[in-house]
């Protein structure tokens, strides 16, 4: 049977559109599907944290930093802060080619256990500038943009609730970043020590299975947990 070939080019036009629809509708999940997927994690409870694998011989982490795991939950965005528009304008001072004010702020609005987190003193304000220009490097050179920063300054208070945190530690000090990049956490930790190996910071890197710790204390230190 003989076919027009207008019709036969139709029914081919045809099957192709099909595929590329199916093809577009895969990518939309897929992308959605990752983009949802690191916000799985928030918190982990100290019962849960017991049962993870202990650290590598060697791999203790230094003095005022908790061998357990740390991190915390999502905050609350719609939460008021005190101070919140002084400071955003001071993280724009800093010109920081990637991270936002709006997600270096956000953490901040945590609760837990009723006790509210706030933003920094003012006095400290300019302690986390080195860490977060630490921060929009190592973004920068991993081109893959941020997902999320887990913690940034705890306050003493909120600090003290927070699962595996320590008093003194570098988040109460407002020296110190818990970062989730859209890579692998191994992979972000590796750039990260490359960094300070050329000298753009010096402080602290710390790998956790589903985050990496940054701080800028002034001198090197280096753990691993998983």
């Amino acid at each position: 049977m003989n076919v027009p070939r207008s019709i036969l080019q139709r029914r081919r036009f045809l099957q192709s559109s099909s595929v590329l629809a199916l093809g577009a509708a895969s990518t939309l999940f897929a992308a959605r599907k990752l983009s949802l997927a690191p916000r799985r994690k928030s918190m982990v409870s100290p019962a849960s944290a017991s049962r993870q694998p202990a650290a590598n011989p060697g791999s203790s982490p230094p003095p005022g930093i908790s061998s357990a795991w740390e991190t915390e939950p999502a905050p609350p965005l719609e939460r008021p802060l005190e101070n919140e528009e002084s400071y955003n304008e001071f993280l724009l001072s800093l010109d920081l080619r990637h991270l936002t004010p709006r997600e270096i702020i956000d953490p901040h609005r945590g609760v837990v256990d009723g006790i509210e987190n706030s933003l920094p003193p003012q006095n400290l304000w300019e302690k986390l500038a080195p860490t977060l220009k630490a921060a929009d490097e190592i973004r920068e050179r991993l081109q893959v943009p941020l997902c999320r920063i887990t913690s940034g300054y705890r306050s003493p208070r909120y600090n003290a609730n927070i699962p595996g945190a320590v008093r003194g530690s570098y988040h109460t000090r407002n020296q110190a970043l818990d970062l989730v990049y859209f890579c692998s956490p191994r992979k972000a930790f590796e750039m990260a020590l490359q960094l300070r190996k050329e000298g753009f910071f010096r402080g602290g890197v710390g790998f956790y299975p589903t985050f990496i710790h940054l701080d800028t204390r002034g001198y090197a230190a280096t753990w691993r947990r998983g």
